[in-house]
Parts: C-alpha cells; structure tokens; sequence
C-alpha cells in the first residue's frame, strides 16, 4: 500500500467518525439555542465553556502537542515506539500536576468574581463547575498525538463525539426534567460535559494500550526534554495569543448585546463543521508525516506532504465557503430555528456566518503552515503571528465597537485578523524552511476559486427557483431541505465533476469517495 493510499483511508477513517461527532455537536448546539435562545444564561455556558477549552487548546492540543509530537516522531525513528511512550510518560508526570494547580487557581478566581459581583454570577458559576474539564482534555490530546503517531485514527473523534452525547443527555434528558430554571439546566449541561471529558481521556488511553503502552517510566533523554522545553514556551505563548484572541472576541459579543454571542457562537459553529469534518482530518494525518519525513531527513516527503495537505483543503474548504455564504441564511433556518431561536435570530446569524465564511479556507491553511513550522522547530515565529492576529483583531474589534457594528464588526475583524495570520505564517515558512514549498500551489489554487464560484452561483440559483416554486406545496422545513439538498448536490457535482477534468492531483480521492457511493448502483469511474 503507497503511503498515499494509506493517508487517504486514515483521512477518510478520520472524517467518518468526526462526521458522527460534528453531527452529535450540531444536535447539542441545537438543542442548547432551542431551550435558551438567545438569552444571558446560554451566553454564560458559552462563555464559561470556553474558559477550559482555552487551555485545553493552548496546553493539550496547542503548545504542549506541538512541541510534543516532532520529539516523539523522532524518538520513535530513533529508539523506537516503546522509548517514545517512555519519553510521553514523563512528559505527563511533569506537567499534570501543573495542570491540577491552573484547575484549582481557576475555580478559585471564578467563585471569587462570583462572590464580588453577585448581579452577574451565572458565567463565573459555571465556569467554576466546567474547570474540571480541562485537566482531562489535556491528558487525553497527549494520548491522542501518541496514538496518531502509531497510526490509529478516529479515537479523538469518537472521544469527542461521546463528549457530544454526555451534554446532550446532560441538557435533554436531565437539565430538561430534573431542573425548574435555565441555571439549573446549564449546570446539568456542564455536569454532561465532565461526564464526556472522562470519557475523551480513557478512549485514546485504550488505543495506547493496545500499541504496547505501559504507565511505567523509560530513562529519561535529557536531549530531547530539553528541545521540547525550548519548542515549548513559544509554542504555548503563541497558542495563548490565539486563544486569548477568541476568547476576547466572544467577550465583547457577550458585551454588545445578550444575544450577541449566542449569535457569534452559532454562526461559527456551523463553519467549524466542514472544518472539523474534513480540514481537522486532513491536519491529523498529515502532521505525523510531516514530523517522521522532518526526523527522517526526508525533504522530498516534506514537500509532498505538506503540498497534498495544501490541496486538499483548498478543494474543500474554498468551496465549502462559497456554498455556505450562498446558502447562509436557509442553512441556519433549517439548523436553529426551533424553540426560542425565532427567524429572527436566524436572520441576524446568517450575516455572521457569511463574514466567518469568507475567513474559513484561511483557517484551515493555517492549521498545515502551523503544523509545518512546529515540525521544523520554529514555534517561535507562530507566536510571532499570533500577536500579530491580536493586535489586528483587538483594533478592529475596538473600533467596530465604537462604530456601533456590532458583532457584524466583531465578525469581520475576526476574518481579517485570520487572513493576516496565515500572511505572517507563510511568510515565516517561506523564509525558514522553504523545502516544504517546492510544490506550486498557484494552478490548484485559481482552479477551486473558479469552480467554487460556479458552484455557489448554481446553489443559490437552484435554491431560490426551487424554494419558490415548492413554497405552499411542502412543510417550510421539508421545503428548505429539499431545495438546498437538490441545488447543493448539483452544485457540488459539477464543482467534483470540474475539479477532475481539469486533471486536479488529489482526483484520485476523488474519484474513490465517488465510487463508494456509486457502488450502490452499479457504476464505477475510472482510477
């Protein structure tokens, strides 16, 4: 089997179980905006929420496993598999206790600001009962770069969509019978959410297991803590930049309005979904090839890999933009309006979603250019555009606000502080390691920008004629589902059908998700 065949079945192993995971979130955000709207206490969850999920990110799947999994790749090229869980094991005796003292620190801080001002307690309050949280998600993303590293896929994915599950029963079953009031449901939701993070640490702790992982201690290689160490710090400061920067974009939209953030929330949860499903896929796989060819010596690898990763989520994602703005406001429609999220609070989400959508490929390219700094061991310059997204995104936000545009100017500040971040980034990796960019990426480019707008132009007009002319025939739910489902499939059709006449290079996976599909009916494309 090529090594290009055996990332596409762990690309495709990846997707399929985020898919699962992204359609239990879409279930739970569901179900969340219909029993609080786009009221104070469903802003509070959110924003309490993304107090551990920011460390979670800067500790768990941001510095500590991108400085991480290149000293692993290397060790095990080196020394072996087993020498590189030995390495991992007291990576975890140093750092866990560290992450228990942040823990208490947090809940400490949160029930203090709960106690000084009483009048807004809700977000403190539960951001005290979801601390716990993050000590387990950390654990569970080193397990996690471990586990991808020895070539098992899907554990994260199926973690996350157990985590789903837990808060949906936390909220849905329990919040929604056994409490009075919405603080009362919130604070079942966030019992969901511990229940699921347990669950996301034991799931990647069996897959090690399974590759011959032991919790007992190897002798320690000096050399390699110390480039983790160094990796380490610039790494986490840059991560820390990006996560205080959502977390302060998410703060003045819990500011602007009560509904603001549930508005921003929405909007880029939806975005995430192709992200997640397919761009978070692609990133998973591609990082271990890039650190074993880095660790190996092998620049010709570098490049491919790093070239095909590239390809990859500029036919997804440019695409999947463009669909999205053309159908924003019936997707969120057909998503979110049920309970208390009204058509009006779908209205104003649709313009949010149209301004995340815009910055969505440049998203998911920074998630390769980043994964390729860190294997070449220049961390440091991702912090370096860190700040540089921050200080973009702080001044536009600010002056949004000021201008009286709320969150629709909190979300264009955000998707130029993102479009600048990935400048800064190539910019770095085109300077310190250009070896990854030999292959041209400007041919594959312009080719999905063409078919992307062709096929947005095809969804909306398909979605319109359609709508209208099934509008009093079919339920409004019915009506949207079919309209976007017939334009979607038409307009993804001739973009696929576009992409492999043009000779596009990854037609081949293509061409194999086709005929998965096509098997039903007998037909087969040509390899």
């Amino acid at each position: 089997m090529t090594e290009q065949t055996r990332q596409y079945q762990a690309m495709a192993k990846t997707a399929s179980w985020t898919m699962v995971s992204r359609v239990l979130g879409l279930f739970r955000d569901q179900l969340t905006a219909a029993i609080f709207g786009a009221s104070a206490i469903g802003s509070a969850f959110i924003l309490a929420f993304q107090i551990p999920n920011l460390f979670r990110r800067l500790l768990g799947e941001g510095a500590l496993t991108a400085a991480i999994v290149p000293v692993l790749a290397d060790k095990s090229v080196k020394d072996g598999k087993l020498a590189s869980f030995g390495f991992l094991n007291f990576v975890l005796r140093k750092v866990f206790p560290w992450m228990l003292g942040l823990t208490m620190v947090g809940i400490g801080s949160a029930l203090l600001w709960a106690l000084i001002w009483p009048t807004n307690s809700a977000a403190p309050i539960l951001t005290a009962i979801c601390l716990p949280y993050m000590p387990l998600i950390c654990v569970a993303a080193l397990f996690t770069s471990a586990v991808n590293l020895s070539g098992r896929f899907g554990l994260a994915e199926i973690a996350s969509g157990v985590l789903n599950l837990c808060m949906i029963v936390g909220l849905g079953v329990f919040g929604d019978n056994l409490a009075s009031t919405d603080m009362g449901k919130a604070i079942w939701l966030c019992a969901g959410a511990l229940v699921g993070g347990a669950f996301q640490l034991l799931i990647p702790l069996w897959g090690l297991r399974q590759e011959g992982w032991h919790p007992r201690l190897a002798n320690v290689d000096e050399a390699a803590w110390k480039t983790l160490s160094i990796a380490f710090l610039p790494a986490a400061l840059g991560a820390g930049i990006q996560q205080v920067n959502v977390l302060i974009s998410r703060a003045l939209a819990f500011n602007v309005s009560d509904a603001g953030l549930m508005y921003y929330y929405v909007a880029n949860r939806i975005v995430e979904l192709p992200i997640g499903l397919f761009s978070a896929s692609i990133a998973v796989v591609i990082f271990p090839a890039l650190a074993t060819a880095f660790a190996s010596r092998d620049v010709p690898a570098l490049a491919r890999n790093y070239g095909r990763g590239m390809r990859l989520v500029l036919a997804i994602n440019v695409g999947a933009a463009f669909g999205l703005a053309a159908l924003a406001e019936p997707i969120v429609q057909l998503l979110f309006q049920y309970g208390n999220f009204t058509l009006n609070n779908c209205k104003s989400t649709a313009v949010l979603l149209v301004l995340f959508a815009i910055a969505m490929p440049f998203y998911a390219m920074i998630s390769i250019v980043t994964r390729a700094l860190n294997v070449a061991g220049q961390t440091k310059v991702t912090f370096i555009a860190a700040i540089h997204a921050l200080v973009v995104n702080v001044v536009g936000s600010l002056i949004a606000v000021w201008m009286g545009k709320g969150v629709e100017g909190l979300a264009l500040a955000n998707a130029i502080s993102t479009i600048w971040q990935y400048l800064v980034l190539r910019h770095y990796l085109k300077k310190h390691a250009p070896e990854f960019l030999t292959e041209s990426l400007l041919k594959p480019a312009i080719q999905v920008v063409i078919g992307s707008v062709i096929l947005a132009i095809i969804s909306f007009q398909g979605y319109t004629f359609l709508h209208n002319v099934l509008t009093g025939h079919l339920h409004e739910k019915l009506n949207l589902i079919v309209s976007m489902s017939v334009a979607g499939i038409v307009g993804m059709t001739f973009y696929a059908i576009y992409l492999d006449k043009l000779g596009y290079p990854e037609r081949d996976l293509l061409r194999g998700y086709a005929n998965k599909v096509l098997r039903f009916f007998g037909v087969q494309l040509k390899a």
